[in-house]
C-alpha cells in the first residue's frame, strides 16, 4: 500500500531522484510486476530504508515515477495558443513535436502504457488515477489544439472526437515503435494531420 511521501531535504531530494531514475529505468525494462526493490536499490546506490522512508512500497514508487514522468511530459510540450499557417501545417508542427517528445520519454511512456492495462484495482486504484490523469491532461492538450485549427466550440463533441482519435493514434503509435525500433515514430504519424483534416470535414 502507497504511503503518504515524506517531504525531503535537499539531500533528501537527491535520493529520492536518485530512487525514481533507477525505478523508471528498471519497470521500463522488466516491467512492474518483475521489477524488485532489491534491483531498484542496487540500481541506484542508495540503502534499502530510504526507499522506504520517502515512498513506503512499490506502488508508492510506480506513482512517483508516473506522476514525475508525466510532468517532465508535459512541461517538454510546448503550449501553442495561436494557429500556425494552413490546418494541415499547423496539425505537422503539433505531430512532429508530439513525436519528438515521446522519443525523448521512452521509460515512462513504456511504464504508462503497461500500467492502463492493469487491473483496475492495481495499487489499490491509485494506479488508473494517475494513468487517467496524464491521459486526461493529454486530451485536455489536444482538445484545446482541435479547437484552435479548426475553430470548434469549446464544449463541442467534435473538438473532443478529434482529440481522442490523435490521441489513439499516438498511443498506437508509440506502441508499435517500441515492438519494432525500425518503425519509426515519425512514418507512422506522417498522415496524422491529413487524418485529423478529413475527419474534421466528416462531422460537419
Amino acid at each position: 500500500m502507497a504511503v503518504t511521501e515524506v517531504k525531503p531535504n535537499r539531500r533528501g531530494v537527491r535520493s529520492r531522484e536518485l530512487v525514481l531514475d533507477a525505478a523508471e529505468k528498471v519497470m521500463a525494462e522488466d516491467g512492474f510486476e518483475a521489477a524488485t526493490l532489491a534491483r531498484v536499490v542496487d540500481e541506484a546506490g542508495i540503502p534499502m530504508s530510504s526507499v522506504y522512508h520517502y515512498f513506503g512500497s512499490k506502488e508508492g514508487i510506480l506513482l512517483a515515477v508516473m506522476e514525475r514522468g508525466a510532468e517532465r511530459f508535459f512541461a517538454d510540450l510546448p503550449d501553442v495558443d495561436r494557429r500556425l499557417d494552413s490546418q494541415i501545417e499547423h496539425l505537422s508542427v503539433l505531430v512532429e513535436t508530439i513525436g519528438d517528445t515521446l522519443e525523448h520519454h521512452p521509460d515512462f511512456l513504456r511504464i504508462l502504457v503497461v500500467m492502463a492495462a492493469q487491473p483496475f484495482n492495481a495499487g489499490e486504484g491509485q494506479v488508473h488515477k494517475v494513468v487517467n490523469r496524464v491521459r486526461e491532461l493529454a486530451l485536455v492538450r489536444l482538445r484545446a489544439q482541435m479547437r484552435l485549427v479548426f475553430g470548434l466550440d469549446a464544449g463541442g463533441k467534435a473538438a473532443d472526437h478529434l482529440a481522442r482519435f490523435a490521441l489513439a493514434a499516438i498511443e498506437g503509435a508509440f506502441v508499435a515503435h517500441q515492438a519494432d525500433p525500425k518503425v519509426k515514430l515519425d512514418g507512422l504519424l506522417e498522415h496524422l494531420p491529413a487524418a485529423l483534416v478529413a475527419i474534421r470535414r466528416q462531422l460537419r
